[in-house]
Formats: structure tokens, C-alpha cells, sequence
């Protein structure tokens, strides 16, 4: 495990240098600024950025990730004890993804305004769909055997849902909160660009007008290092709840 992450940074570390290299030959920081202008900016900024706009945007995140699990988590449940409820919600889920959410982002700015709503709205679409379908592929991941097992000591279908379906699709659950709480945090930082009075989407747009592209990537920088912290948090807490998978 240790020589592979040591690969990693080493080829973390041969991405930098090249960057730096490229931006160092083009010298044009306002066209592609070297990372050590991004960091730069971002040491000379990290007080305004992490505490006027990082708030802002973990603030759309936290709600939209909250509305995303309750949503996601019931209409898997739907569909796994309704077959009529799944033929009916798959196919719209499935095609409601077809949809590039960035296209359609200017509609809800028209619907809900430049708000915090609209900004928790995006987050929404974006995180659920792989919420809803990692948990319903867990709950139809129960073996035969097993459900035969349950039926014939009398159990009934909420007993199956419960002490079957629920531990089954508990490991898909986390995989998909590893997928959507990065989506979502991407989502919040594209919806601030819409319109925002703050957050690091903002603050990326803001720096964008004025070409200083250091400035404009800096935030992104804080984007990727929370998605790493959230995602480890989960692995944590998948660690704890999944003890059976070790």
C-alpha cells in the first residue's frame, strides 16, 4: 500500500514539474500561471478564501448532500418494494442523466432566482442519481440462498429489507457518497459561477474577469483537497459501519 502511494506522489510530483515547466516556457502567468503562482496566491489569500467563502460553499454542499441522501435512499427503497414504482422512476432517473446539468443551469437560475436554493438545487441533481442507484443495486445484491433461508423461518418482506437488504447495499451506499459528495462540491463551485455573493465559484469568476488566472485556480486547489478530505472521512466511517467487509 505504501509503495503505491509513493507512486503516486511521484507521479504527482512529475506532473507539477512539467506544469511548471510549460508555464515557465509560455511565461504568460494570465494564460497558464506556474504552480507555484497558484500557491502563492492562495498562501497570500487563504484567510478570505477559507473564511468568507469556503463557509458558502460547504454551506450548499452539507444541504445538498443531506437533501441528495434522503431523496436518493427513499426512492431506492420505492423501487425495491414496488416493481410497478421501479419500471415507472428507473427510466426517468436514467434519462434525467442524459441531460448535461450544466445546460440546464441557466433554467434554474430562471426558475429559483440567483439564490442559495438554486445553488442547492444543482447539488441535488448532480448527487442523487448515484445514490438511488448504488443502494437499489445493493438491495437486489441479497443472494438466493439467503432470501430462501429467511422465508422459510417465517420471515416476512420488511424482515428481508432489514436484516438482508439494508447490510447488503450498505457498502454500495458509501461507494456512492464517494462519488456524489465530490460531485457535489464540484456542483456548488459551477453554481456560485452563476451567481453567488460568495464562495470559491465566486471567487474563481471574480479573479477570471480580471485575467489573473492564479487567482482563478487557487480555489480549485481547495476544492480538490476537500474532496480528498471528504472522501477519506467516508472511508473512515465505512471502516467503523461495514466491519463485516474486512
Amino acid at each position: 500500500m505504501m509503495k503505491k502511494k509513493m507512486y503516486g506522489l511521484a507521479f504527482g510530483l512529475c506532473l507539477l514539474l512539467l506544469w511548471q515547466g510549460i508555464a515557465m516556457a509560455i511565461d504568460a502567468a494570465y494564460i497558464l500561471p506556474s504552480p507555484i503562482q497558484v500557491f502563492k496566491h492562495l498562501a497570500e489569500n487563504l484567510p478570505e478564501l477559507m473564511l468568507v467563502h469556503f463557509p458558502i460553499t460547504m454551506r450548499v454542499v452539507c444541504i445538498g448532500t443531506l437533501i441528495s441522501i434522503t431523496l436518493g435512499l427513499f426512492l431506492a427503497v420505492l423501487m425495491n418494494l414496488s416493481l410497478p414504482l421501479e419500471k415507472a422512476i428507473y427510466p426517468v432517473l436514467v434519462f434525467s442523466q442524459t441531460i448535461p446539468v450544466i445546460c440546464l443551469a441557466p433554467v434554474f437560475v430562471l426558475w429559483l432566482g440567483y439564490t442559495e436554493k438554486m445553488r442547492v438545487f444543482l447539488v441535488v441533481v448532480m448527487s442523487f442519481f448515484s445514490i438511488t442507484v448504488n443502494v437499489f443495486d445493493g438491495f437486489k445484491a441479497v443472494r438466493k440462498e439467503n432470501r430462501e433461508l429467511l422465508k422459510t423461518y417465517g420471515g416476512d418482506r420488511w424482515q428481508e429489507l432489514i436484516y438482508l437488504q439494508v447490510p447488503t447495499a450498505l457498502p454500495y451506499f458509501f461507494t456512492s457518497l464517494k462519488v456524489g459528495v465530490p460531485w457535489a462540491i464540484v456542483a456548488a463551485s459551477v453554481a456560485e459561477w452563476f451567481g453567488a455573493p460568495g464562495g470559491l465559484g465566486n471567487y474563481s469568476r471574480i479573479r477570471m474577469m480580471s485575467l489573473d488566472a492564479a487567482g482563478l485556480l487557487a480555489p480549485l486547489v481547495i476544492i480538490s483537497v476537500t474532496a480528498l478530505v471528504f472522501m477519506a472521512l467516508i472511508r473512515g466511517l465505512e471502516g467503523l459501519v461495514v466491519t463485516w467487509m474486512k
